[in-house]
């Protein structure tokens, strides 16, 4: 019997540049930095054209839950399982060689995406917060890559970081952008308005041009203001990747994962929902994924519903959620 050929992945992309040892100083120190023309014109043309497309089909949980659409904000997560161009971006690109370079781990795994559109002249604020308390994860190591498809200032709603704020023991509530009350459903007080209160902390904001990223850690506490601007849209993606220390940590008021991913507490990331995508793909973990979308799964939709019922946020419930 001849022997079946195994399918051929792409492997992750060589980077335009490589981060210079001035750019991992300064992200080491002061837990953020921009990284001048990181990504090529392509890539952010492609990003253009995929990320509207997603905005008008209205893909995983945009229609419903993360846009605010009346305000001119848009927003959605684990686009990846359902877009190719999210797809490719996150597995095949040159940033997990560039994840691996930061994280120094020996395995790199893609974590999640997530958009952020504000329309010319949206109001909406990015509320001031630190991303781990929004992670069913526990672990120091991960990378966020936030890229901009627009030239944007802190007029356009330019995201800025509190400086050195990846020290801080302290932790914060999970805030969205729609102040959502079960994300917020927790202990943690709110962050400052460091935005409004610029003398508290020293901050850091970049004017950027598309193909410019911005690079910080899980801690680093950031905002943005509105787009200000009549007549540029701000586009952002956050594409975010793990290393060896993170583990399934699942709690209440973290976002949802809708797909199937066979992780126990304390188990490393993995598998389906978070494939290896450094030193290599392993094509198992992405196998269903290449062969088309893979909408959420019912199975853990059915069992987020049920937390959230058993939490008080489910229907007759007495607490109200964009996911109820």
């Amino acid at each position: 019997m001849e022997k079946q050929s195994k399918r051929e992945i792409p492997q992750p992309a060589e980077p335009t540049r490589m981060l210079s040892e001035e750019e991992l100083s300064a992200y080491q120190e002061d837990g953020a930095i921009c990284a001048r023309g990181l990504l090529d014109s392509e890539t952010i043309d492609h990003m253009r054209t995929a990320i509207e497309e997603v905005i008008g089909q209205g893909s995983v949980l945009g229609a419903g839950a993360l846009d605010l659409a009346e305000k001119g904000f848009h927003g959605d997560i684990f686009v990846w399982k359902e877009h190719d161009r999210f797809r490719d971006l996150a597995l095949f690109s040159s940033l997990p060689r560039l994840a691996n370079q930061i994280l120094n781990s020996r395995r790199i795994n893609f974590f999640y995406e997530q958009f952020f559109v504000k329309r010319a002249g949206s109001p909406v604020e990015t509320p001031w917060h630190q991303d781990i308390p929004f992670w069913p994860v526990s672990g120091s190591e991960i990378v966020s890559f936030w890229i901009t498809l627009d030239p944007v200032s802190r007029a356009s709603s330019g995201l800025e970081f509190v400086r050195a704020s990846h020290r801080w023991e302290q932790r914060y509530q999970a805030i969205t952008p729609n102040f959502d009350p079960y994300m917020m459903d927790s202990d943690l007080p709110p962050a400052p308005d460091f935005g409004k209160e610029r003398d508290l902390e020293p901050l850091l904001g970049w004017d950027m041009e598309p193909g410019d990223v911005l690079i910080f850690g899980p801690v680093v506490c950031h905002g943005s203001e509105g787009n200000a601007s009549n007549s540029r849209d701000r586009r952002a993606l956050a594409f975010r990747y793990s290393g060896d220390d993170v583990v399934f940590a699942p709690r209440h008021a973290t976002m949802p994962l809708l797909w199937e991913h066979g992780l126990e507490p304390g188990d490393r990331l993995s598998g389906p929902l978070f494939p290896q995508v450094w030193p290599e793909v392993i094509e198992s973990e992405i196998a269903e994924r290449l062969d088309g979308p893979e909408p959420p799964s019912p199975k853990a939709l059915g069992e987020f519903m049920e937390h959230l019922k058993a939490t008080g946020f489910g229907p007759g419930g007495e607490k109200r959620s964009i996911f109820n």
